[in-house]
């Protein structure tokens, strides 16, 4: 699977840019702040892990504490 991820422009461009992957069958969605903010966060721990500059412990460490707040 790939994905792709647009941001920005206007609200009518936005509806367009998801009726339009509806109907090529891509499965689309607008993300809140947060959502995005969570996604970016996941995204580094998990390139962290594979480039060995975070070992598991210290993931597993970091999620404890965002799930602690």
């Amino acid at each position: 699977m790939e994905a792709i991820i647009l941001q920005g422009g206007t609200k009518s461009n936005i509806r367009l840019i998801l009726e339009l992957a509806k109907k090529l069958d891509f499965k689309a969605r607008k993300l809140s702040l947060e959502e995005l903010e969570d996604l970016g966060i996941a995204l580094s721990i998990s390139e962290g892990v594979q480039s060995g500059y975070l070992d598991e412990k210290e993931n597993t460490d970091f999620i404890d504490s965002l799930n602690e707040e």
